[in-house]
């Protein structure tokens, strides 16, 4: 999935409502520098999971072992703790999230 798919994704649920299992805190993927992870965070509301990956867009990223990247709707996003290589973060996934599988 790529970011601006996150998005869209996102805006079409209700904010309010909170998720056991979300995510939050954008930063560089470590297994692909120039893509885009998020840390898995409990208890949140898709709304705080919206103000994470729209403050992703146009933001530039220090890569896990150097260089620059910044981050656009086409990029491709993941579920991971930093330092770790994680998931992709993909509509299976984002449908059990907020509890319509």
């Amino acid at each position: 999935m790529r970011l601006g798919e996150l998005i869209e994704f996102l805006e079409k649920r209700d904010p309010k409502q909170v998720v056991k299992l979300g995510f939050s805190n954008p930063d560089s993927y470590r297994g692909y520098y120039d893509e885009l992870m998020f840390e898995p965070t409990e208890n949140i509301t898709i709304g705080d999971m919206l103000k994470a990956a729209k403050s992703a867009l146009g933001t530039t990223y220090h890569g896990y072992k150097g260089g620059e990247y910044e981050m656009d709707e086409w990029t491709r996003v993941w579920l991971s703790k930093y330092g770790t290589t994680g998931e992709s973060l993909g509509l299976t996934l984002l449908k059990y999230m907020v509890g319509e599988v």
